[in-house]
């Protein structure tokens, strides 16, 4: 049995890896192909009546930490400076927009469709109306480099706002300015948490001389993670900034007070050193864990839910909404946008904000059916945006015309 378990794991990660090679030149989401496979390979263990083990209870563990992953990853690729102010809050306006259009429409859908409460429809709609950073970033390698920044600013504000938008619905029973502020103050703390955190772990990366020091790191950034979650802060708040604290230390050059005494305590250039292979370590087992969690999910899907035409209609209304909304956005706003309007997948942050909303709040009609549909058509149509885009020379702007 161990032998069997170790070459089936082999061949779906090596399955895994030719989906993301392949996806380089057909466009297809790997998320598309790996959710597949999970399908086939129940299939086929109940053809062969192959007892697999129940690992449902490890999906939602296993998608935060791909989560935690993701967002890291994608941290560490963005650089601060004055000239990228304008894109930053342009994806941050364009986040939060976009979430809360999308978020108020198919809540309103949902109340009209399944006769729920409007507070249960807003918390069920506001998963789907996130942007997956999962499927996003790694979808878009081959676009210009204006262009994918965006992407990424954009799908890292969306899982954050909408986990923040989401959290403050579910853990409130009432809602005022005395709750309104609390919630600033839970901001404001994350804020501090996560300078200390990063000025923390940035030192420790720096002094560890043992040969191994970057799962260490991983693992304290993940209890840390988990710590600031248990107190109910927005704690992928702090994921981000120590990925953005790592790969912006050139910042500590500046001639700011605070920052030179940081700087004694902080060489940049030592941790410089050590940015790349932990670069590439993160990259590598977000990859594994990435992988895994779809292929399970793909697993645990009721596959007689995909052909449902009434969920399939509900599904093509969900993105064709967020379709038409982009579109909308960008032609108000004149962002001349190319492919980047036809990426707003929805995966592993739709997934596990779905997975934990309280029983109470859980609509009948929003299943993991439904949620699995709007995946694929969404993932489809993120395909078919990024085939027609014709390479890196193209250029990613703001029209200024009155």
């Amino acid at each position: 049995m161990t032998t069997y378990i170790i070459i089936s794991l082999c061949v779906l990660t090596l399955l895994a890896y030719i989906f993301d090679l392949s996806g380089k030149r057909t466009r297809v989401p790997g998320v598309i192909l790996l959710m597949l496979l999970g399908i086939i390979v129940r299939q086929a263990a109940e053809l062969f009546t192959f007892a697999i083990p129940n690992l449902r209870p490890a999906l939602p563990v296993i998608g935060t930490v791909g989560l935690i992953l993701i967002v890291l990853e994608g941290s560490l690729d963005l650089e601060l400076r004055r000239e990228k102010l304008p894109l930053i809050g342009r994806t941050l306006f364009a986040a939060i927009v976009l979430l809360v259009l999308c978020s108020l429409a198919f809540a309103a859908l949902f109340t009209v469709l399944f006769g729920s409460p409007w507070l249960p429809s807003l918390v069920n709609a506001i998963p789907l109306g996130i942007i997956s950073s999962a499927i996003a970033i790694s979808g878009v390698f081959h676009l210009a480099p204006e262009r994918r920044e965006f992407v990424v600013y954009e799908s890292t504000f969306s899982d954050i706002i909408g986990i923040l938008f989401f959290n403050f619905l579910v853990m409130n029973e009432e809602y005022g300015i005395t709750t309104i502020a609390g919630f600033v103050v839970q901001i404001g703390s994350v804020l501090l948490i996560s300078a200390a955190a990063s000025f923390g772990l940035g030192m420790l990366l720096q002094r560890i001389t043992h040969h191994v020091k970057v799962i260490p790191i991983i693992a304290i950034l993940l209890l840390l993670y988990s710590i600031a979650k248990k107190m109910d802060l927005p704690s992928l708040v702090l994921v981000m900034a120590f990925g953005l604290f790592l790969n912006n230390l050139r910042l500590l050059d500046l001639h700011w007070s605070p920052v030179r005494i940081i700087r004694g305590l902080i060489d940049p250039s030592r941790i410089a050193g050590e940015l790349v292979p932990f670069k590439h370590l993160v990259a590598e087992v977000t990859f594994v864990v990435r992988s895994f969690f779809f292929i399970m999910f793909g697993y645990y899907t009721d596959v007689r839910s995909l052909a449902d035409p009434s969920s399939l209609m509900v599904a093509f209304t969900i993105a064709g909404f967020v379709l038409v909304t982009r579109a909308l956005y960008f032609r108000i706003t004149r962002i001349d946008a190319g492919a980047v309007l036809f990426v707003a997948p929805r995966g592993l942050i739709t997934i596990l904000l779905f997975l934990s909303i309280p029983a109470s709040m859980r609509i009948p009609g929003i299943n993991e059916g439904l949620l699995t549909q709007v995946i694929f058509i969404s993932a489809f149509v993120m395909m078919a945006g990024l085939m027609n885009e014709s390479g890196p020379d193209r250029r990613f702007a703001v029209s200024h015309s009155t």
